[in-house]
């Protein structure tokens, strides 16, 4: 009698108020999940009963949307602050603890990356023309995503799931983090400096990007890479638990296989 099938890693996708929907997301996301094999699950992360949602499910992407209120990291709001929803600032910053104190695999997407770095108490800049230039369009002159290429750090997790030390990314953001958590490091950036990319030094779960690879993973292997990562991490996550819970021992991690 043949096995079944291990089900597939659980997926939750955080969903926001989108196209005048309350609850709604880019199907770019939930296509990229499948395509690595896991099962994408939609939810509103302001609503009563989030974080045990979380806490059922492998693994968990912040996804992008409008600008964090800087309230939550101390900073004086200006006129370039704009789709605000504190309810959604509150229940996403509880979920990037929550998901870190649990162990489950997280991989935050532009304002996801934010978010995780704001968690962990770091700062961003409101507004990167005015405070970094325009050197490097970070998103277009109509508010639309932009392409720019992005140095990835030697010897970081990002670069082993990549392969490359350079990638073209989608950009679609307007602030980006100024001061970075203590708890996190620099794995990317751009050629004016700003941070495209952080992972969590000491554990092999945590990574943001600033960019949107749900944008062009479709066609792009080395975008598709990131969420293979994550649902990689989330099954061999699954298994340890499932082998905890049995009593029996998990599976080992080899050198170099932090990256998933």
């Amino acid at each position: 009698m043949e096995a079944s099938p291990a089900p597939l890693p659980i997926v939750a996708l955080s969903a926001y108020e989108r196209n005048g929907e309350p609850f709604s997301l880019a199907p770019e996301y939930a296509a990229a999940v499948c395509r690595a094999g896991g099962l994408p699950v939609l939810f509103p992360p302001q609503c009563p009963g989030g974080l045990d949602f979380i806490l059922r499910c492998d693994a968990l992407v912040l996804t992008g949307g409008g600008d964090i209120s800087p309230d939550f990291y101390g900073v004086a709001a200006d006129e370039s602050i704009h789709a605000v929803h504190p309810d959604r600032d509150t229940a996403e910053i509880a979920l990037a603890r929550a998901a870190i104190a649990q162990g489950l695999p997280l991989l935050g997407i532009c304002r996801g990356m934010q978010i995780l770095n704001v968690a962990l108490g770091g700062t961003l800049h409101l507004d990167l023309p005015k405070t970094v230039g325009t050197h490097v369009p970070h998103r277009s002159s109509s508010l639309s995503p932009v392409a720019h290429s992005v140095e990835i750090l030697a010897g970081s997790t990002l670069a082993r799931i990549l392969g490359k030390n350079q990638v073209c990314i989608s950009s679609w953001h307007h602030q980006a983090v100024a001061v970075l958590a203590q708890a996190l490091r620099v794995s990317a950036q751009a050629v004016d400096g700003v941070i495209e990319a952080v992972e969590m030094p000491g554990n092999p779960d945590v990574l943001a990007v600033q960019w949107h690879p749900e944008h062009t993973c479709a066609d792009d292997p080395a975008q598709q890479a990131l969420f293979r990562w994550l649902v990689e991490r989330a099954r061999k996550g699954r298994a340890r638990r499932a082998a905890s819970s049995s009593g029996q021992a998990g599976p080992v991690a080899q050198p170099g296989e932090e990256g998933g």
